[in-house]
């Protein structure tokens, strides 16, 4: 099991946001004693003070949400077409929140968390640290944190492994539904609390097994409706629009797909082409064919960054000047859409707020509150009109705007 010493990098510091250091060595010596059988599992922190908060004025202020820039606003819940794993209707994230008195008494619990990442890119540094921070608000100590990088057997040894240090909760986001329900189920049968990013396991949900908290993720079919109008009010006069999307049953990111389809449906862009992805590292020669048979694309889609990438190299390829736009927010993409590149639009979501949300849902259930099955947070496009702030407000100031995009929008590129 890889246990990751995350934050190396010095995190600026607010007002709203505490920052904890996590010493790896003394997680890696705790797991390595547990699992020899020298812990007994009772890792809590001290009634009241719990692992290292700093009193109940600063968790007040580290649980208070992210302030919303005037340009992003909550639309009505009843609107989003976004459904939990087994259908269930959503709630929005700020409608999920403790009060003074939980907050104490949660940190009087002294209990103990795992994160399982499912990868290591900023996107999931930025859900972890947001876990992180209402965690250490919470009293609630982090005794682990994996990564099984989308490898279903890591995950699974990934489970066997931290369950040996008792936490009362587990993070963790899946990539098959069915494999993920054996997996989790030396937690399942521990009773610990299991809350989950983005995808749940098949059939689960509040309740079902006993200890699922929620499944936390995101207005799926805005995001991606949210990029096809960036690419309207790019081509306001029309354009020859390819898309290429991925061809697996993955809920999250079909149902965004499907966004962007029935919103670009509505405008004068005209989806010329479709064409199925299967590994997002060869999107290359997709790209190609695609500009090979339909010269006269002016934009295409990609489902993320890295197909993105991908696109990039195939219109570089075939010598053409040919717009891109994809979902979720990329290094490469704020470089281009700062510097003038062909990526001209990203879109994301609040994925600090994505952590934190996990850690009050997970917080709720263990003072027996009820806890809604499908919390949901905002998504928004993000172009060269809001870039900087769009970054940091997905990020919350866990991930620094790449250097070079940052030069560029201060006049430097």
């Amino acid at each position: 099991m890889l246990i990751q010493q995350h934050r190396k990098a010095e995190r600026p510091v607010s007002k709203n946001r505490r920052r904890r250091a996590h010493l790896a060595v003394a997680t890696v010596a705790a797991l390595l004693a547990a699992c020899a059988g020298g812990g007994d599992g009772d890792g809590g922190g001290e009634a009241g003070g719990g692992a290292g908060g700093e009193g109940p004025a600063g968790d007040a202020e580290t649980l208070e949400r992210q302030e919303l820039p005037e340009w992003l606003t909550l639309p009505d819940i009843e609107s989003l077409e976004t459904r939990g794993n087994v259908g269930e209707e959503p709630t929005w994230y700020n409608d999920v929140s403790l009060t003074d008195d939980q907050v104490a008494e949660v940190r009087d619990r002294g209990l103990k968390a795992a994160f399982l990442n499912w990868s290591s890119g900023a996107y999931n540094q930025a859900v972890l640290a947001g876990a992180e921070d209402a965690l250490d608000a919470l009293g609630i100590e982090m005794v682990a944190v994996t990564n099984y990088n989308f490898d279903q057997a890591t995950l699974q040894t990934d489970v066997r492994n931290v369950m040996a240090l008792d936490p009362d909760i587990i993070f963790y986001s899946g990539v098959d539904p069915t494999a993920d329900v054996a997996a989790l189920q030396p937690a399942v049968d521990a009773g610990t609390a299991i809350v989950s990013f983005a995808n749940a396991p098949g059939g689960w949900t509040t309740g079902e097994p006993e200890n699922f908290v929620t499944l936390v993720s995101y207005d799926t079919h805005g995001n991606g409706a949210a990029v096809a109008r960036a690419v309207a009010d790019r081509f306001p006069d029309g354009a020859n629009l390819g898309m290429i999307f991925f061809d697996r049953t993955y809920k999250l990111v079909n149902e965004r797909e499907q966004g962007f389809r029935d919103a670009i449906a509505q405008t004068n862009v005209e989806l010329v082409t479709e064409q199925p992805m299967s590994d997002p590292a060869r999107t290359q020669p997709i790209a190609s064919a695609m500009l090979t048979r339909y010269p006269d694309l002016d934009v295409i889609f990609a489902p993320w960054d890295l197909p993105a990438e991908g696109v990039l190299a195939g219109i570089q390829g075939a010598e053409k000047e040919v717009a891109v736009a994809h979902i979720d927010l990329g290094f490469t993409g704020a470089q281009h859409i700062a510097c003038g590149g062909p990526i001209f639009v990203m879109s994301s979501q609040l994925v600090y707020e994505w952590g934190r949300t996990g850690a009050i849902a997970a917080a709720l259930h263990a003072l027996g509150e009820d806890v809604p099955p499908y919390i949901v947070v905002p998504v928004f496009a993000v172009t060269e009109d809001n870039l900087e702030e769009g970054w940091n407000l997905a990020y919350g100031g866990v991930v620094p705007l790449p250097g070079e995009a940052q030069s560029c929008l201060d006049g430097e590129g």
